[in-house]
């Protein structure tokens, strides 16, 4: 053979061991990094599918539970496969540097799938880097398992924005209401004959628009209210001695006497029976002259004790002093904003009202005045609001301190017999009620139906996603990962080379005579049988095994497991390099890096 054949096979040694090299260099870190990447990207998709599921109506939470373990199992596998074999090169560089126990070794290639093997002191002592690395692919499964947790279903209060339809009143309609031709025929109603129509008794229910939800909406329109405002005490006081309570006299006022509420209409009322039909111009047939204001006198007992005989005591009869009240009430057209929540089946109702005005126009008002017609509806509200409120007084016998006869009274506490806390709020309260009858009176000629805003809202069961329960757990693995990978990264730049655990691996590289030395008192290892984890596995040969270059020959260095004395350490790229320089015939070579 020419002296070229050796230098020809050296070449095409170098030429294999650069193609395999370089498939075995690129494919392992590539699968580290694109493990780590796949678990990145499953902890994004877990994270993106829960939000997308947040507040969402929890209909089948089977499927959505199912897919979020599939991406959290998805994501803990590839993270912990990532640290696998980042793990598995930090094990070569250990091997290649330490001599280790069989026993060791035994711990080192086992710790990733059985936690016993935690307990050894070469693992803890002499591959404490490769120790905290196996311990992430534990960690990562518990950090994980927190995952799924984060989606769960719970009662939440859902608001929807939609449309509903309600009644409301407009009160100018009617302006152009004709007897003859009632908008819903002999069977409708008019406010204008409110005390004489059969249909309109107690009020009806007013149903909720949203059916099967809770709701809240609001209508405005124009409406009948009473203002009322309090006067001074001593306006109160000059009004209660001189002006005229019909058959009240300032005498019978308490504490002088017995009365403690009554309520009078200031103003001429329309007559029933109007002046008689003439020709001239005095004629005032059907005319409204006046629209009647609303006086509440009442008294409140101040607890303050009298002083005996005094005008106060009425001669022992009253302990305590009475404080003089009155209000006056006038009718208004107002714009009513009313806001209507109906939650479980029960109504409840709050009220504004604005831009108040009269819609009698003094001195007088006729048949041919554009507003007639909505001026008797006004009038029509406010004659029966007056009769209410005048029906009975207060009275209180304080000799008795118990009266068997009494007149009732809306105003009257029964129980004190003197006015109740808030007269002012009463009567605000029973005009909502009137109000409240129209809305609930079908056929009225001044009612219609209005559609508007409203928020419905209820109870669902919906997906509640809890972003600290899935990103406190994804953190540690993925933290946990990086680190390994780094780990993993400067140890194959160590080691000069990306390997595995595989048999085959193992295999080539323990090839040596030394191991028969180390089992050659246990026959039956070398028939690949059970040991039983003895002094094999425990007692060092010779300072133990260790991975390096354990014998030089002309066509390059064998690489085994030896003693320390027989091998030589065998690290970095930097010796594969060089024999690319290696030129046929030298003695040494320098230390090669690849071949496992």
């Amino acid at each position: 053979m020419s002296l070229t054949d050796p230098e020809e096979m050296y070449r095409e040694r170098i030429h294999r061991g650069r193609f395999g090299g370089l498939i075995l260099h690129w494919s392992l870190p590539s699968t580290i990094v694109g493990l780590l990447i796949l678990g990145l990207l499953g902890s994004f998709l877990h994270h993106r599918f829960y939000r997308w599921l947040d507040g969402e109506r929890a209909e089948d939470q089977f499927t959505a539970t199912w897919f979020g373990n599939a991406l959290a199992f998805l994501t803990k596998a590839a993270l912990v496969g990532s640290i696998t074999l980042a793990y598995r090169q930090r094990i070569w560089y250990t091997l290649r540097t330490k001599a280790i126990t069989i026993k060791g070794i035994d711990n080192l290639f086992t710790l990733t799938e059985n936690p016993v093997r935690f307990y050894s002191k070469d693992v803890l002592v002499r591959a404490g880097v490769a120790t905290v690395v196996a311990l992430a692919t534990w960690i990562i499964p518990f950090a994980a398992a927190v995952s799924p947790g984060a989606l769960t279903a719970r009662l939440a209060h859902v608001v929807y924005e939609s449309n509903c339809t309600m009644p409301t009143l407009n009160t100018s309609a009617q302006s152009g209401y004709t007897p003859r031709k009632p908008k819903y025929g002999i069977g409708g109603y008019d406010l204008v004959l409110f005390n004489k129509s059969e249909g309109l008794g107690d009020a009806r229910p007013i149903t909720s628009p949203c059916r099967g939800y809770n709701c809240t909406l609001n209508i405005i329109f124009d409406a009948p209210w009473y203002e009322c405002q309090e006067k001074s005490a001593a306006e109160a006081r000059k009004a209660l001695d001189t002006m005229d309570w019909k058959d009240i006299e300032n005498r019978h006022w308490a504490p002088r006497g017995p009365v403690t509420v009554f309520v009078v209409s200031e103003g001429d009322e329309y007559a029933p029976i109007q002046p008689p039909y003439r020709d001239d111009s005095s004629n005032m047939q059907s005319y409204f002259m006046d629209e009647p204001t609303i006086r509440v006198g009442y008294v409140v007992d101040t607890n303050i004790p009298v002083v005996a005989g005094s005008t106060d005591s009425n001669n022992g009869s009253w302990k305590t002093i009475f404080e003089l009240h009155w209000l006056s009430c006038d009718l208004f057209k107002a714009s009513w904003n009313m806001t209507f929540n109906f939650t479980g089946g029960a109504r409840s109702t709050k009220v504004k009202t604005s831009g108040k005005r009269r819609v009698f126009q003094p001195p007088k008002m006729g048949p041919g005045h554009p507003d007639y017609r909505e001026n008797a509806l006004y009038y029509g509200f406010g004659r029966v609001t007056r009769d209410r409120l005048s029906n009975g007084f207060g009275y209180k016998d304080s000799y008795l301190e118990t009266m068997k006869y009494v007149s009732y009274h809306p105003l009257d506490n029964s129980t004190t017999r003197l006015a109740i806390s808030d007269p002012k709020g009463e009567i605000e309260k029973y005009v909502l009620d009137m109000v409240l009858t129209f809305l609930s009176t079908p056929y009225l000629e001044s009612s219609l139906n209005t559609t508007v805003e409203c928020k419905r809202w209820r109870y669902e069961n919906r997906f509640h996603y809890n972003r600290s329960n899935i990103w406190i757990g994804y953190a540690i693995g993925i933290f946990a990962t990086l680190v390994s990978v780094f780990i993993g990264m400067h140890y194959i730049y160590l080691n000069g080379i990306a390997s595995d655990t595989l048999f085959s691996k193992v295999f080539v590289t323990t090839r040596n005579p030394t191991l028969d030395k180390l089992v050659k008192e246990y026959e039956a290892a070398r028939l690949a049988e059970e040991y039983g984890g003895g002094g094999f596995g425990s007692t060092p040969c010779c300072g133990g095994p260790r991975f390096g270059i354990i014998d030089r020959v002309d066509e390059g260095v064998r690489t085994a497991s030896g003693t320390v004395g027989e091998t030589e350490v065998m690290l970095g790229a930097e010796g594969y390099r060089g024999l690319e320089s290696h030129k046929v015939g030298q003695e040494a070579y320098r230390p090669i890096g690849r071949g496992i």
